[in-house]
């Protein structure tokens, strides 16, 4: 067999095909486009989105180091840093803790560091560097505010250093300044120089501070690995090496926050990317199947000069691929920037707070790219086969239409009908239409999906979740769903609630008083647990629970103003107000067990619960979702526990000798609703210098969902704008080739005597049909599709009541006539452009 090289000759075939159909070139590279776009986008949302929730972590955690070593003397350090699997480190030095009573709810630790270790940690200065001289010192923002000190270099500041053997008081010089969150857990940190340790706690054993606990004089070792992949095995494996004995630590942020870890975080943006593809699909498909059908005599003859279908389908493979390298430079740099935009809107879907932080990953860039590729490829390669299958006898005669079945004639009694022809005319390639028809259904589908979710939020209901009256003053130490905050957790006092209830206007304040307890194991909850408990990992949660013997209880004592929420949170048993309050009855809820149990209560209505610390027993009134009177509770749950419900009265009382007393989690004012601007102005006047508490009111929280709304809108609305912009691509397209690939077959009609009049009824008619043809599948399957997938999202979804409604399928209807009406002009001016005579000479 002789094999020539034909590679040249493919190739330009290729391009004079390309350069021979600009409009279908066009249509192809902004499907294409449209494509990559909103695939970049969704990488880049879900990358940065998940490079934001490393980063907060980190934040949290104090520094981006991949993990460290802890509590190490100088040869211990020395032998560690210089490891070849480490490829950089920071060093940080314990000296001691500020002892100022002004940071007493605000611990500030103080260290001497490197540079490195400041860059890792995030220390990012306004002004100045680390300090060199003996009284130098590094503080951030609120702790000199804290000290009353200006924000600028050379500011002097009196600080107490507590050593563990001495107190260092002197006046220090401050030699740089940073900006951070108060309420991180690593934000209060104080840097000193080294001239200052060497003077001051250069004689302090190490290994003497590390047995008594105070670690003065011993270092940290945060070191960056060579990736972030089993950050824990190759620290080990530095500690092997070494044959040192020491503490470590890995950096949560790497191992255990991803927006990845949870399959179900994923979804959205699985079927985002499966919707666009198929979109994108169905779109370059349909144009390429209508230019291979329009082309099919030039295959034809192609093939009786000796083009094989592989080098048939090589031709419409190369043009696709040359049309995918134009447009893949558009679609990523298009879809990174819409990424960058939509990334802080996303990152506000999170309850918790996520700084923006963008992603540059080539990932986004590769993925983006591949996906883009796949649907080019799989919707080319059909087409491709198509062309290479006909023979050249075929093509001669091939006019779009399936010949595969015998021709029946109709007979009719009244003459031909234009509608019937129009009719007629739509069924003659059953799959052209089937691919138009699907790509408007599903852009019809996703847009009154996302309308029917976004009319099922509900703002009582929202509302009802995080607030029962109109203003809520709360401490967010205990609060906080980001992890432990600095601050005084006994700030909201009974004093202070009686001094907002005092204001003017103010008709009743309802408290909530919280205590965390663990009681012991009994028969009931010990049957739950151990079933639980088999195989499990000797650190896991549910070991620790068993190791202790105790359930952990988040208690609350509720006033009368939250009892109107028990009853829409009860799942078992019945709420008695009169029995409430007599102080012998409790309300527990779902516990917080794992997912592989079936059973999800330790008790039930009925049992009798105990509490050593309060010196008391209860009987269980009512069953109450895990979630049960959210608004009035601390917003997290603890592991294998549950949250209790007494009257506030149970909780006032005084403690056992061994007890702390209970906190105040909240008070709700009640306001007389022609005095509220003026309580909440004063309100506001007493909460503000408590740095622990925050005021919001009704309004504050319709604010939040009106701005969620907002987003969900705009991202919601943007995604459908572009699907449906990819279907009335392909709805054009498809109108436009279907009246060009029939130029012959209308000449011939107006030969024998049809006017243009009805040449264009015709035309309209074809488009009347197509879009009644929508409306009847998106009536019908569509609705049908719409509410089953928006009743699921928002059952998945707190603040919702689904509600179906008609109004989009009826809003597309008039959009649909009037792009059917548009196109149907177009096509037939272009028909019309040449004369009948020129058209008849084409099938020549």
């Amino acid at each position: 067999m002789i094999v020539t090289n034909n590679r040249k000759v493919i190739s330009r075939l290729a391009r004079k095909s390309l350069q021979a159909n600009p409009a279908r070139n066009w249509a192809i590279i902004c499907a294409i486009v449209l494509t990559t776009l909103l695939i970049t986008a969704v990488f880049t949302m879900a990358l940065s989105i998940n490079k934001s929730m490393e980063r907060a972590q980190m934040q949290t955690t104090g520094s981006d180091f991949h993990g460290g070593f802890k509590y190490l003397n100088p040869a211990e350090m020395e032998q560690l840093r210089v490891h070849p699997s480490i490829k950089a480190y920071g060093v940080s030095l314990k000296v001691g803790e500020v002892s100022s009573s002004l940071f007493k709810n605000n611990r500030v630790e103080v260290l001497h560091v490197d540079d490195s270790y400041a860059k890792h940690t995030f220390v990012d200065f306004i002004e100045g560097g680390l300090p060199s001289g003996e009284n130098e010192i590094v503080l951030n923002t609120w702790e000199l505010d804290m000290l009353g000190a200006q924000h600028q270099l050379g500011a002097v500041v009196r600080l107490d250093i507590d050593t563990d053997e001495k107190v260092i008081s002197q006046n220090f010089t401050v030699s740089g300044y940073y900006e951070t969150d108060k309420n991180l857990a690593m934000s209060g940190l104080a840097f000193v120089s080294k001239a200052f340790t060497d003077k001051n706690i250069s004689g302090i054993d190490p290994d003497h501070s590390e047995a008594t606990g105070s670690y003065v004089n011993t270092s940290d070792l945060g070191v960056m690995l060579d990736n972030s992949f089993h950050i824990e095995e190759k620290i080990k494996g530095i500690l092997a090496d070494t044959g040192l004995k020491v503490e470590y630590g890995v950096n949560p942020a790497y191992a255990s926050v991803s927006l990845f870890d949870n399959l179900l975080n994923t979804i959205p943006y699985i079927i985002v990317i499966l919707i666009t593809m198929l979109s994108g699909y169905l779109l370059i498909y349909n144009i390429f199947y209508i230019s291979v059908v329009r082309d099919v005599k030039f295959y034809g003859l192609l093939k009786t000069i000796g083009t094989t279908p592989r080098q048939l389908r090589k031709i419409i493979h190369t043009q696709a691929h040359w049309l995918y390298l134009v447009s893949l430079p558009f679609g990523l740099g298009l879809g990174y920037l819409l990424g960058r935009l939509i990334t802080p809107m996303g990152n506000s879907f999170s309850s918790s707070s996520v700084g923006t932080v963008y992603s540059s990953s080539p990932w986004i860039f590769v993925g983006a790219a591949v996906f883009s590729y796949l649907t080019v490829r799989i919707a080319s390669s059909k087409p491709g086969r198509m062309a290479s299958r006909i023979s050249p006898v075929e093509a001669v005669k091939f006019a779009g239409i399936n010949s595969g079945r015998k021709t029946r004639t109709k007979k009719s009694k009244h003459g031909a009908k234009l509608h019937h022809m129009a009719f007629s005319n739509l069924f003659r390639s059953k799959k052209k239409l089937g691919l138009m028809l699907s790509s408007l259904f599903l852009s019809i589908v996703l847009f009154s999906t996302i309308f029917t979710v976004i009319s099922s939020l509900d703002v009582n209901k929202y509302l009802a979740t995080f607030i029962s009256g109109d203003l809520l003053v709360q401490n967010e130490v205990l609060t906080s769903i980001t992890g432990g905050r600095n601050g005084d957790p006994y700030r909201l006092t009974e004093a202070f609630s009686d001094q907002l209830g005092s204001i003017d206007g103010v008709e009743s304040v309802d408290k909530v008083y919280y205590r965390y307890e663990r009681i012991p194991f009994d028969d009931t909850s010990r049957a739950v647990l151990e079933p639980l408990a088999v195989g499990a990992a000797p650190d896991s949660p549910i070991s620790w629970t068993m190791k202790t013997g105790k359930i952990p209880v988040d208690l609350y004592g509720i006033d009368p103003g939250w009892y109107t929420l028990v009853g829409k949170d009860m799942i078992a048993g019945e709420f008695d107000q009169m029995k409430f309050d007599s102080g012998k009855y409790i309300l527990i809820s779902n516990a917080d067990l794992s997912d592989d149990s079936e059973i999800n209560t330790y008790y039930h209505p009925g049992d009798i619960l105990s509490f050593p610390a309060l010196g008391k027993s209860y009987e269980v009134m009512a069953l109450l979702k895990q979630e049960g009177i959210y608004a009035a509770t601390t917003k997290h749950y603890s592991a294998y526990g549950f949250n209790a419900f007494l009257p506030s009265s149970e909780l006032q009382e005084e403690p056992l000798a061994d007890s702390d007393p209970a906190m105040i989690v909240s008070a709700t004012l009640h306001v007389d609703p022609a005095k509220l601007d003026s309580v909440k102005q004063a309100a506001k006047t007493i909460v503000q210098p408590a740095d622990e508490l925050s005021l919001k009111s009704r309004e504050d929280y319709k604010a939040e969902l009106g701005g969620f709304i907002t987003i969900f809108q705009t991202i919601g609305y943007g995604l459908s704008f572009v699907i449906a912009l990819i279907g009335v691509l392909n709805y054009i397209n498809t109108v436009l080739t279907g009246v060009l690939s029939r130029r012959n077959e209308f000449a011939v009609l107006e030969s024998i005597g049809m006017t243009k009049k009805q040449l264009k009824r015709v035309l309209i008619y074809e488009g009347l049909y197509n879009v009644l043809f929508t409306v009847l599948i998106t009536s019908t399957l569509g609705v049908l599709l719409t509410h089953t997938v928006a009743k699921s999202i928002t059952n998945a979804m707190a603040f919702t009541v689904f509600r179906m409604s008609w109004l989009p399928f009826i809003l597309t209807v008039p959009v649909l006539l009037i792009i059917a009406y548009t196109v149907t002009l177009r096509a037939y001016k272009t028909l019309s452009q040449s004369t009948i005579v020129e058209r008849l000479r084409e099938a020549e």
